[in-house]
């Protein structure tokens, strides 16, 4: 495209199937998904990598607090965690179980920690059965994914059912659960526990995180990860967490600029990829162009912020299934999208806050 050339427009209407799919999943990602692309956060991995493995030599202790500011990408790199530790070769080293927590979770009895961790597990042995095809059959849906993986993994790996003493400890808990579900004693289960800010100050909660920080015995390996604010770490301390490992504790922010534009890219390569207007072919060299600019215009709105790229990229596909797509994406009408975007996350997740600095 020349410039100063008149712009074409595939209409929404007429944009091919696989591309309004693709935008589809951009433009109604929830507030809690994980970012199409994941990129950075090297030593943040590294650090929950070497607190797991060190659960392996059966140091006692093993908490870690990931903390930040709001929109700062703590929920997406919970998952890719949990993500990574499920695509590790379990010929390569004991298997890891990861389990997603909200601070709830912790609030109950030692018995429906073991059922999420089996629910988890469970899930996990069905995505590495089954594979890709279940979650093309089912399109993520995870209502959908957890039903049938429960009912394929029950069958074929049968229940746990705990001795009479197991509800009311959780380290007789984990230890009949480790011994059943897993059969080996080098198994390790980490907790991944999101919004960790809000864990709430009952007996349950400080019982269940002194035995998880202190180390549980007779051969279960466990850690907890707790993913929050920057008060998390106080939060714990007034839970009983009276230490933390050196080195345990790590705050994050902003990614970098390198990063923040890799993220954003990638992901709209994803979204478009073999898209070509109806005409003539959406070329290489058009299309770079054109993911560049959104690129930029995304970028200039989101402070490098992972969660307000990823609203930047499901704002411009709100967009493109509205309007359609031209030959460069519409900068005015992006830009103010992406802000009111911003400006709802914020309302949202800061309501209760007075410091809004982090906001606009």
């Amino acid at each position: 495209m020349q410039c100063g050339s008149l712009q074409r427009m595939i209409p929404a209407r007429d944009l091919p199937t696989d591309v309004r799919a693709a935008l589809h999943r951009l433009a109604t990602r929830s507030d809690r998904a994980s970012p199409t692309v994941f990129v950075g956060r090297d030593e943040e991995f590294r650090l929950l990598r070497d607190a797991t493995r060190g659960t392996h030599d059966e140091q006692p202790g093993h908490t870690v607090v990931i903390n930040g500011v709001p929109g700062a990408g703590k929920t997406a790199l919970l998952d890719e965690y949990a993500t990574r530790l499920l695509a590790v070769d379990e010929g390569e080293a004991p298997p890891v179980v990861p389990v997603p927590l909200l601070p709830d979770d912790l609030n109950k009895p030692a018995l429906a920690i073991i059922r999420e961790v089996d629910r988890q597990f469970r899930k996990a042995e069905g995505l590495k059965a089954w594979g890709e095809v279940v979650n093309r059959m089912v399109g993520g849906a995870s209502f959908a994914v957890d039903t049938l993986f429960a009912a394929f993994t029950k069958r074929n790996l049968g229940e746990f059912k705990p001795s009479a003493s197991a509800p009311n400890s959780l380290p007789v808990a984990l230890d009949e659960y480790v011994a059943f579900r897993l059969n080996r004693r080098g198994s390790t289960i980490v907790l991944l526990v999101d919004e960790a800010q809000n864990l709430s100050n009952t007996a349950l909660v400080r019982e269940h995180l002194s035995t998880l920080h202190s180390g549980v015995r007779g051969g279960v390996r466990v850690m907890a990860a707790c993913f929050g604010l920057a008060n998390t770490t106080n939060r714990l301390h007034d839970l009983g967490v009276s230490r933390l490992a050196s080195g345990h504790e790590r705050s994050i922010g902003t990614l970098s600029g390198d990063d923040a534009e890799r993220a954003v890219a990638g992901t709209l390569e994803s979204a478009l990829a073999g898209f070509t207007f109806a005409d003539n072919p959406f070329d290489a060299v058009q299309r770079s162009r054109w993911i560049g600019a959104a690129t930029k215009t995304i970028l200039s709105e989101s402070a490098n912020f992972p969660h307000h790229l990823a609203n930047g990229c499901s704002a411009l596909a709100e967009i493109a299934l509205r309007s359609g797509i031209a030959d460069l994406p519409p900068e005015a009408e992006l830009r103010n999208a992406c802000r009111n975007h911003k400006r709802a996350y914020y309302d949202k997740r800061l309501q209760p806050w007075e410091d809004h600095t982090t906001a606009l």
